[in-house]
């Protein structure tokens, strides 16, 4: 059997994304531990999350990119900055993908984007994001985009069955270059 060629998208969320990208977190959520949110799923509702998308469009310090294949987000990436300005050019990342999509360089694609959009406006001038120690691919695609180690919480988060997890911290410098 051949591989289904299928056709990713990449753009900015706006409100007609809303319900999808609800959807989208509930799935990744049963199908991956690597994140910190639980079968209690996502807690927006889409009302909620059409606005939160519609005030990020011109927004220089907040992303919320998406993969789509048709109308289905098959992966996410967000950043959002502090509106204190002593911390406001610190985006937070975080980034989801489908289990079925992973390994095909679409967080990558994703990753790669949130740099250019963060070069391109100036305003935010670090990226950090926490990820578990044991979800080596994440780790590697990091670093892989320029993310540095910068510390370990231990016991950061656990698993649903109560093992304690170790978290890195990473982060990456955005020079004007």
């Amino acid at each position: 059997m051949g591989q289904i060629e299928k056709e990713i998208f990449f753009e900015q969320a706006d409100s007609t994304h809303a319900a999808a990208f609800i959807d989208f977190m509930n799935q990744v959520a049963i199908e991956t531990d690597f994140l910190v949110m639980d079968e209690t799923g996502f807690q927006f509702t889409p009302d909620e999350l059409a606005v939160i998308f519609e005030n990020s469009l011109s927004s220089p310090n907040q992303l919320h990119l998406l993969a789509l294949c048709g109308e289905e987000v098959i992966g996410a990436v967000t950043v959002r900055a502090s509106k204190q300005y002593r911390i406001s050019h610190i985006g937070n990342v975080f980034i989801a993908l489908r289990k079925d999509y992973w390994g095909h360089g679409i967080g990558r694609i994703l990753l790669e984007e949130v740099i250019e959009w963060a070069k391109s406006y100036g305003i935010i001038k670090r990226l950090e994001l926490t990820v578990q120690a044991r979800n080596e691919r994440a780790v590697a695609l990091y670093q892989k985009v320029g993310f540095e180690i910068e510390g370990t919480q231990k016991w950061g988060a656990r698993t649903d069955e109560g093992e304690w997890l170790d978290l890195y911290y990473m982060g990456k410098l955005i020079d004007d270059k």
